[in-house]
């Protein structure tokens, strides 16, 4: 199954444990419902019944409550919310003046919400056992009412609802079942269309090193370095609610796009081995606008949230924790985690990688100026987290070094037989 359907099916168990929950909760009103109903003469029923009622149910969804709200378990309370009510209903059967008959049907549809045949076949035999024990116990108080014997009773109305049983067991069954396969084919198609549109946003990389290829090598590197400190930072203890695996799925994907407005800077100033002039400058600082402006074009993904981040990277991985950055010099948390973490790696590549107006800074020397940018750069603890990774980064620069000289080979190689071309076509 893939991990994007057990989550899903896993927050399908705490959604339904919390409806579970809900409806013991609202069953504390049955008590004093009753007692009310009493006490005005509409029917009786004694007291005790009413008082020990109450106390079970209030006992049993504040043990609920806890299961799901505090220790925020998910399976157990799966099982024993189910299991409660079908208890519940029993109990109440056994009184003469209320009819609980195929009401137990309920718990088992409402078993089916759970998408698990397993646990709704378990659940409608419980809710038959206990049905069965209530009635047997009805039986008792009832045939003085119909003069007849206890077993009479008994039997008459166990066949009327075993017949009850076997129909509503056949359509819950069925019901989860066909939920369940439908539910996975749907969720199959669309973790199909998520890879697709991934390995689009992949290929955004090897589009821009057509256009400039120590960009498109840059933001391969980007992409790593972003899910290595955003893991170091969740193993350090930070961000920890914020950095879920989906989460970190989605800013290493959305990294691919933080260089795309670069793709409408002119070549010469991309590849000059020198110092820009201010002009130069100006229009390489506009590239964070334009990324943003182009990401905005990209359809929903992921329910918008891939877009945001997308976004948020395009516009503010330039932006610095002091607030001296650029294009609008926000500080600290003004700046959107996703594109503090992406500063981090964005900056790290440069350091480490060739430029033609540079050569690879040293991984000591890279971890100094890092070091020497805490506070002002950058987030103190993501400073941190790349210290912490620094062997991990230093073997993943020097393996993106060696693809980056095989890839150059091939780019010069491919040059030079499109001027040979093009020389023996004169």
């Amino acid at each position: 199954m893939p991990v994007e359907d057990e989550e899903f099916f896993a927050e399908n168990i705490e959604s339904v444990n919390r409806l579970t929950t809900g409806i013991l909760l609202l069953g504390n009103v049955l008590a004093p419902l009753f007692i009310v109903i009493s006490k005005i003469g509409i029917f009786e029923i004694p007291y005790s019944y009413s008082i020990i009622l109450g106390i079970v149910i209030a006992l049993f969804s504040i043990i609920q409550s806890i299961f799901v709200y505090v220790l925020r378990w998910h399976r157990i309370p799966m099982v024993f919310g189910l299991c409660v009510m079908a208890a519940i209903l029993a109990y109440m059967g056994t009184n003469g003046h209320i009819g609980i008959n195929i009401s137990y049907a309920l718990v088992v549809f409402l078993s089916c919400l759970y998408y698990n045949a397993v646990l709704t076949r378990c659940i409608a035999l419980v809710c038959y056992v206990l049905m069965i024990f209530s009635i047997y116990f009805r039986a008792k108080i009832m045939c003085v009412s119909f003069n007849t014997t206890e077993s009479f009773y008994f039997f008459s109305q166990s066949a009327g609802f075993t017949i009850e049983f076997v129909f509503s067991y056949i359509i819950a069954v069925a019901l989860s079942k066909r939920s369940h396969s439908t539910l996975s084919r749907a969720l199959t198609k669309a973790f199909q269309l998520k890879d697709t549109q991934m390995k689009i946003m992949e290929f955004i990389p090897r589009m821009l090193e057509s256009h400039e290829l120590f960009t498109g090598h840059h933001v391969r590197h980007t992409v790593k370095y972003v899910e290595l400190i955003s893991r170091e930072l969740v193993k350090e203890g930070h961000y920890n609610e914020i950095l879920t695996e989906q989460a970190i799925s989605v800013y290493s994907a959305a990294a691919n796009l933080h260089d795309i407005g670069k793709v409408h800077i002119p070549d010469s100033i991309l590849n000059k081995p020198g110092k820009y002039t201010y002009e130069e400058f100006q229009m390489m600082k506009a590239h964070p606008a334009e990324g943003k402006r182009l990401v905005q074009l990209l359809p929903m993904i992921n329910r918008g949230w891939f877009n945001i981040v997308a976004e948020q990277m395009a516009y503010c991985h330039h932006e610095k924790y002091d607030g001296s950055g650029y294009p609008n010099g926000l500080s600290g948390n003004e700046i959107p985690l996703c594109a503090r973490i992406m500063s981090a790696a964005d900056v790290l590549d440069a350091l480490l990688s060739w430029r033609p107006y540079k050569q690879p800074f040293s991984i000591e020397r890279t971890i100094e100026i890092f070091k020497e940018s805490s506070g002002s750069h950058f987030e103190p603890c993501i400073v941190d987290a790349v210290i912490n990774i620094a062997p991990v980064i230093e073997e993943l620069s020097k393996s993106f070094r060696k693809q980056e000289i095989e890839d150059e080979q091939k780019e010069y190689d491919w040059r030079v037989r499109l001027v040979e071309g093009r020389e023996n076509s004169k």
